[in-house]
């Protein structure tokens, strides 16, 4: 019986955690707030602490998932192809014309969130745990040639990231073309991996 409890337990919260990032998706992350989320659910704001300590920790579980949801959209992406031009394009999808996109829901998440040091360092360590396995799917081009062997994939990852951030919040915060930024990231993607015309051309 206990094991049926905690599997309805997290089979609930994860329902919790559902409707909050379909909430904030839809309207923002500061949108995001008790009323919405239980209507949403159909459930009572009481409900809610049933399953989580307070509204901090459900905030706080709705963006691990979030980024969770970023990285494994990443890693399909780059998974789901053979060709890296391919990928990359299938990434940039998902990015920048995504209608409900993530990644400026994430940046206003991070910069709402009170900086707790224990829940940053956890946010921290699993970015970092995300860069790496990055790195190690765009290893696969470079072990088949597609991305030279002197790029270095650690570094090209952390300038891609910091890319990806502005050039999704200005997607879809400031209103830019995103078909334009779309471009823009590729362009730009090619040529820290050394794989465009313009990295060639430089050559």
């Amino acid at each position: 019986m206990p094991r049926i409890n905690t599997e309805y337990r997290e089979d609930a919260k994860k329902k919790i955690i559902a409707a909050a990032l379909d909430v904030a998706s839809t309207s923002g992350w500061g949108a995001l707030t008790l009323d919405a989320i239980a209507q949403k659910v159909g459930v009572t704001k009481g409900a809610f602490y049933s399953y989580f300590e307070n509204s901090g920790t459900l905030m706080q579980d709705v963006l691990i998932e979030m980024i969770r949801i970023i990285r494994d959209q990443i890693l399909d992406g780059l998974s789901g192809e053979s060709d890296i031009h391919a990928a990359l394009d299938r990434l940039a999808g998902f990015i920048f014309l995504e209608p409900k996109p993530f990644i400026p829901i994430f940046i206003q998440a991070v910069a709402g969130i009170p900086k707790d040091p224990v829940f940053m360092e956890r946010i921290t360590g699993l970015l970092d745990e995300n860069s790496v396995l990055i790195v190690a799917a765009l290893s696969r081009y470079q072990d088949s040639g597609q991305i030279p062997n002197d790029v270095e994939l650690p570094s090209a990852v952390r300038a891609i990231y910091a890319m990806t951030i502005g050039l999704g919040l200005m997607t879809h915060v400031l209103g830019k073309d995103p078909a334009l930024t779309k471009q823009a990231w590729m362009d730009a993607v090619e040529r820290i991996l050394e794989i465009g015309p313009g990295a060639r051309n430089e050559n």
